[in-house]
């Protein structure tokens, strides 16, 4: 009898090799394009400038936001990575941005440890894609942030615990812990207290609901779990403070407290509060979290409206980690929305620990079957090629109006060989700084033959921009014909 083909609603051969095919080419895109954008002021521009800096001045305790002013706003294990980054490779914003994509694997490949024995491999490597096609994810994914390495450590943690819960000795248990108690050392070199409260409220919560307090006391009684925690965080923030006294009065009360409780907060050294309405952190979550968000915003009411109260449980219960995983799972998407709910200075990243739960549940809400049709990966790689064109055609336009990084090159171009005199009628933005390797620290003289040019605000109907050498969106490049004039009398 002859052989029928195969449904095209199937993917030919193993259906892992289509999942683990569309994680590596979300990968291979997000390092692809690390270089097609500039800079961009003020989040990213400034982070590279601080491990520029920091490679610079060679101190690898304190970072700098300038050579003389230390930045007490984020411990420096994201600093770290890009300072190391920029030693291998040399300083640009492919260095800068390379331990992003590192980082992001990392959390990929903790999130696969997490559910390894608890879903199929296809299941997790549904996960593994839709939490990489996240929008946050993949632009953190690929960006000066400190994201990426919140991500990381943070996921660390919390599959390390859901492995503590699933392991079937004591010796292993306490090897697990350990491991966590490297994670929250770690996590607390990422964003401090903060980061460990992402952390560890989604295990609290799980605990609490599920009736886990006998794990939390077997790891909390281990002192080495202690022990390696503090050896991993406490020498640099003890460094830190002898080096800079008054760092942990702002950094813990000031960053920590004041930021998220005060609206408006003026104390900010470093940028500028932003006051949002409360409750924004939920919109923020469901845009960063797309598709997943999506899927499950539909599947849930599907199940319980045309199969009935009991639906999504006896899915959850198709897998191997059962409801007590999708009760994790939920435990890690609702604490970042809990804690922020009342906060009203955040920006959309802080939803970045909720998208591993949420990627979970909207998988375990689905039949597996699902991911063997060529539908579902369709969808996915459709997704990833609407993210190759944004950030080959349309993002690097869009990027280029915040940032310096054209001024400086129209600069460059222009002044030649020469050492050429550059001015700005306003403070410099962080990518000014960057792209001139920090030279307008000092001022830009220039020598007394060259040419001068200055950057100053020019509106966009401004017919001063005819005669540009270069703009953004807000500032223009000139010739200084000013300092040229008075430069000619002083030769007479």
């Amino acid at each position: 009898m002859p052989k029928l083909p195969q449904s095209p609603s199937h993917p030919q051969g193993n259906p892992q090799r289509v999942w683990y095919g569309l994680l590596a080419l979300i990968l291979l895109l997000r390092l692809l394009t690390l270089a097609s954008l500039p800079l961009t002021d003020h989040t990213e521009a400034r982070y590279a400038e601080i491990a520029r800096l920091m490679l610079q001045l060679q101190d690898w305790i304190s970072p700098h936001i300038t050579p003389t002013e230390v930045f007490w706003a984020k411990p420096p294990l994201s600093t770290w990575s890009q300072a190391l980054s920029m030693t291998v490779f040399g300083v640009s914003p492919w260095a800068a941005r390379l331990p992003a994509v590192l980082w992001s694997c990392a959390a990929l490949g903790a999130a696969g440890w997490m559910l390894k024995g608890s879903l199929s491999r296809l299941q997790t490597l549904v996960v593994l894609v839709a939490l990489a096609l996240s929008p946050l994810f993949f632009i953190a994914a690929g960006a000066v942030m400190t994201d990426a390495t919140l991500a990381a450590t943070t996921l660390f943690v919390q599959a390390a615990w859901w492995r503590v819960l699933r392991s079937h000795s004591a010796p292993e248990r306490l090897r697990l812990a350990r491991w966590l108690g490297f994670g929250v050392g770690l996590a607390l070199l990422t964003k401090g207290p903060a980061a460990v409260v992402l952390t560890l409220l989604p295990i609290f919560m799980h605990a609490a609901w599920r009736r886990h307090w006998p794990a939390i006391r077997a790891v909390a009684s281990d002192v080495w779990v202690w022990l390696i925690c503090l050896g991993v965080a406490l020498p640099w923030y003890v460094a830190a403070e002898l080096k800079t006294p008054g760092f942990m009065e702002y950094f813990v009360l000031g960053e920590h407290v004041m930021r998220f409780m005060q609206p408006g907060w003026s104390g900010d050294r470093y940028g500028f509060a932003h006051a949002q309405p409360l409750g924004i952190i939920w919109p923020y979550t469901f845009v960063a979290a797309l598709p997943a968000a999506l899927i499950l915003l539909l599947r849930l009411p599907y199940l319980r409206i045309r199969q009935g109260a009991g639906a999504l449980r006896a899915q959850f219960h198709q897998t191997d980690g059962g409801v007590d995983l999708a009760c994790y799972a939920l435990c890690i998407a609702l604490a970042p929305l809990l804690l922020f709910s009342a906060a009203s200075n955040l920006i959309w990243t802080y939803a970045m620990t909720a998208l591993p739960g949420l990627a979970i549940l909207a998988v375990m809400a689905c039949p597996q079957a699902w991911f063997e049709r060529t539908i579902s990966w369709g969808l996915g790689l459709a997704l990833l090629l609407l993210y190759a064109w944004a950030f080959v055609f349309k993002l690097p336009q869009e990027a280029a109006k915040h940032s310096d990084q054209s001024l400086i090159a129209a600069y460059e171009q222009a002044c030649g060989s020469q050492s050429c005199r550059l001015s700005y009628a306003s403070k410099p933005d962080y990518s000014a700084y960057f792209y001139t390797a920090g030279r307008l620290y000092a001022g830009m003289p220039g020598q007394a033959s060259a040419p001068a040019f200055k950057v100053i605000h020019l509106a966009k109907d401004d017919p001063l921009r005819s005669d540009a050498l270069a703009c953004n969106r807000d500032q223009c490049l000139l010739r200084d014909l000013d300092a040229d004039a008075a430069l000619v009398n002083s030769n007479r």
